[in-house]
């Protein structure tokens, strides 16, 4: 079964998909924050799944994969839930094995609760905590089996902690629970408020550039509080133990390196993935363009070091503020100017993008700035031959 799982962006949202992590092999996440995010996250999900199924009908499989569109930690407003609805049974008719599941925990949503029979809403407990008991309800097996499996295992986590001693995933769920509903005298409250300010502040991996490595950071976190929850001081511990767990997670070197610089080199590396699609190009120099990295300063330089065939660097925000980096091979000053009506230095620069359109898709984002740059040196160039 290929599942698709939305789920909000707080502990209790990833806590959800930390769940199912540990039961499906075939799963693809996505996260949301209320708003226009939620239908943006759909729509790619039902392109995906389009995707999927216009590739089994060419190659014609004889075995159809079946497909669960799992929703957790979101209230859908009855517009977004009725067009979930139509869209999964529209599939349905067309003998497509689709199914869908919201698991939610938010009073708001009782209205679509009492429409729609997938539409799951229990304000007693959060969400992690239904999606763990729905689960094992639905897939006893495989959750089970994920549990033992965790059992016996003797490898270890990447510090050289048994998993053998980390706290069971039922625990992790009372604790997620017992903070997201704020019980003060519930299983692991203190624990609880630690790591809901982790996953919270746990931003050091941009999640709009970074999706899924955005993601997992936050999985390997929880991870390894599975390690400290249950022992003595565990809440303490815990919180003294973060910074250190950060930066190795980040893949540093916590005694001789500092976190800015952790930061930068795996962000850098990170982008160095993304060359070909996040290049533009001004006049004849080369530039890589990042969305809503902010404070590029250390980040820029350490890129365009590494990769010296960009002329320049340009981080654009949500409210289309432009930040411009340079190596001495690029006026970004002139740059900024001409195409966003800023100014600066030579290697530092600013201005911002008139008419932004905030988008939560990366490609919308290129595509207004590479619409100015185009519309604006084709009218500079005009009024050059004038």
């Amino acid at each position: 079964m290929q599942v698709y799982h939305l789920s909000h962006i707080d502990l209790d949202g990833y806590g959800a998909q930390f769940i199912t992590r540990q039961m499906f092999n075939e799963i693809e996440f996505y996260n949301a924050n209320y708003g226009k995010e939620v239908m943006a996250r759909l729509h790619m999900i039902f392109s995906r799944l389009d995707q999927r199924l216009a590739f089994e009908e060419r190659f014609r499989q004889k075995s159809p994969t079946s497909f669960l569109l799992l929703i957790t930690d979101l209230n859908l407003t009855l517009s977004e839930a009725k067009y979930v609805y139509e869209r999964v049974n529209a599939y349905k008719l067309n003998q497509k094995d689709v199914s869908l599941l919201l698991l939610d925990h938010h009073i708001s949503g009782e209205e679509c609760a009492k429409m729609f029979e997938w539409y799951h809403l229990d304000s007693t407990k959060c969400a992690t905590k239904i999606t763990y008991e729905t689960m094992k309800a639905l897939y006893p097996t495989l959750l089970e089996a994920a549990e033992s499996t965790e059992s016996r295992e003797s490898k270890t986590l990447d510090f050289g902690t048994p998993y053998s001693q980390r706290a069971p995933l039922a625990d992790m769920v009372e604790m997620i629970n017992s903070v997201d509903i704020w019980q003060e005298n519930g299983y692991g409250f203190e624990f609880g408020k630690v790591a809901l300010g982790l996953i919270a502040g746990s931003n050091e991996l941009n999640r709009f550039m970074f999706d899924k490595p955005h993601r997992e950071y936050k999985f390997a976190l929880l991870e390894h509080a599975r390690t400290y929850l249950g022992k003595p001081k565990d809440a303490v511990a815990f919180d003294n133990a973060i910074f250190l767990l950060k930066k190795r997670s980040l893949g540093g070197d916590p005694e001789n390196e500092t976190m800015d610089f952790i930061t930068s080199r795996a962000q850098a590396h990170l982008l160095a993935e993304l060359k070909e699609q996040c290049t533009i190009t001004y006049h004849d120099k080369r530039g890589f363009l990042s969305y809503s990295m902010g404070g590029i300063s250390v980040l820029a330089n350490l890129f365009l070091r590494e990769n010296p065939e960009f002329d320049f660097y340009m981080d654009i925000n949500a409210r289309g503020n432009i930040s411009l980096r340079a190596n001495g091979n690029c006026d970004v000053c002139a740059l900024s100017k001409e195409l966003f009506n800023g100014g600066g230095h030579k290697n530092a620069a600013g201005g911002k993008l008139e008419g932004f359109r905030e988008s939560f898709f990366y490609e919308d984002i290129k595509a207004q700035v590479e619409s100015t740059i185009k519309s604006k040196t084709h009218k500079t160039q005009e009024q050059h031959q004038a």
